[in-house]
């Protein structure tokens, strides 16, 4: 038993440090932020005003009047109006602390955005670590993951930088994929539902990706197992009653006011080749005016993932693959990653390359969202920067 206990306080104090050090590279990589938590804020355009109320509503209804949290103070006397929007619930109650100490909205958002950047940070590190086998190795694709260029792009809008639920649940698959039982079964669903709770649209990438690598898993290794699926089904049980008394206000607006997002919708936010060289990094300013003076169309979204992660990502892949001394789960790892990132890439460019709208058309879901290359920044840093962690290796 007193072995036992030690191990668990080790683990914990392990957990502890790479949290404060997540924490710490966050703070500097977003510096001036943390001295001017209760005065800066990008409130430009105007989506960076609603995610500072939003964040801040959030973080005072869920203690103060739980029961009316999604009847915000916007757009009297019409109810539900927090579902006219992000609700933001995992930003807000991360800020519970610091609006009830500070009353600061600008505090309690950039809290938000602080241990957003943080737990993406440590989120990838866990999952790179478990596949290579190496902390060390990890640190630089947990880096290279958190401050994307498109995260950074994407400050105003806090639900977009709550990403760290997506390698989170990935490490759940992988865990529970090598050792099926009902806990690693709860560990995903919660997972999932985390990422859901905190942003809908990764909420839905998340559960894609788990759902494809499932198979992939199970295909890869022949466990088709109904101790695997059944606790595939656990995981999947969880996160849709955890995530359904939250989304009803949103299917209630969507009954009433007729709202849904339309297939031509998503044709003005999808991707294009520009995308995937428009960058928002001042190192990659070179790029981006290269862009900018050619004969293509104009970027939609800032979607390049950095010199380092490409060049890293395909060289693990290529390591994984290749490699005499490579095992046989690296080459999986690799596939694995490597058809996700090909497919979050296809999906990301809209109606016009046929998957999305296929995508569309069978997942109702969809109808929900507007913005295909989100898809492919996740799928695609997460391939390679999951391969590149065992080539640095």
């Amino acid at each position: 038993m007193g072995r036992r206990r030690d191990t668990i306080l080790a683990r914990a104090a392990r957990g502890g440090a790479a949290a404060c050090a997540a924490l710490v590279v966050t703070v500097v990589m977003t510096w001036p932020l943390a001295p001017g938590l209760g005065r800066l804020g990008r409130t430009a355009p105007g989506d960076g005003l609603l995610s500072i109320w939003n964040v801040a509503w959030v973080a005072r209804a869920i203690v103060a009047d739980p029961l009316h949290l999604f009847d915000a103070n916007i757009f009297y006397p019409h109810r539900d109006t927090l579902a006219y929007s992000e609700s933001n619930l995992g930003a807000g109650v991360l800020s519970v602390p610091v609006w009830w100490l500070t009353k600061n909205a600008y505090a309690t958002h950039n809290w938000a955005v602080l241990v957003g950047f943080a737990t993406c940070v440590l989120a990838m590190w866990l999952l790179a670590r478990y596949l290579s086998g190496d902390g060390l190795a990890a640190a630089p694709a947990a880096v290279l993951f958190a401050f994307a260029p498109y995260f950074f792009s994407h400050t105003p809008h806090i639900q977009l930088l709550m990403a760290g639920g997506i390698p989170l649940s990935m490490l759940m698959l992988h865990r529970l994929a090598d050792a099926p039982a009902p806990r690693a079964g709860v560990a995903l669903g919660l997972a999932l539902s985390v990422q859901a709770l905190s942003c809908a649209y990764y909420g839905i990438f998340a559960g894609l990706m788990v759902g494809y690598a499932a198979i992939f898993l199970a295909a890869s290794r022949r466990s088709w197992t109904r101790k695997y699926w059944g606790a595939i089904a656990i995981a999947a049980t969880i996160a849709v009653l955890s995530v359904v008394p939250f989304f009803i206000p949103y299917l209630e607006m969507q009954r009433e006011q007729g709202f849904r997002r339309t297939l031509e919708d998503s044709v003005r936010y999808s991707a294009n080749i520009a995308s995937y060289l428009a960058s928002s990094a001042h190192a990659h300013e070179w790029l981006f005016d290269l862009v900018r003076s050619s004969r293509l169309e104009r970027w939609r979204e800032v979607l390049f993932p950095g010199l380092m992660v490409t060049v890293f990502g395909v060289g693990g892949f290529i390591v994984a693959v290749r490699g005499a001394r490579s095992a046989g789960r690296a080459r999986e790892t690799a596939w694995l990653y490597a058809s996700l990132g090909i497919i979050a890439f296809w999906a990301s460019f809209g109606p016009s390359a046929l998957l999305y709208k296929l995508l569309f058309q069978a997942i109702p879901l969809f109808s929900f969202l507007r913005a295909p290359p989100a898809h492919a920044v996740h799928g695609v840093l997460d391939g390679t920067l999951a391969a590149a962690a065992q080539w640095i290796q």
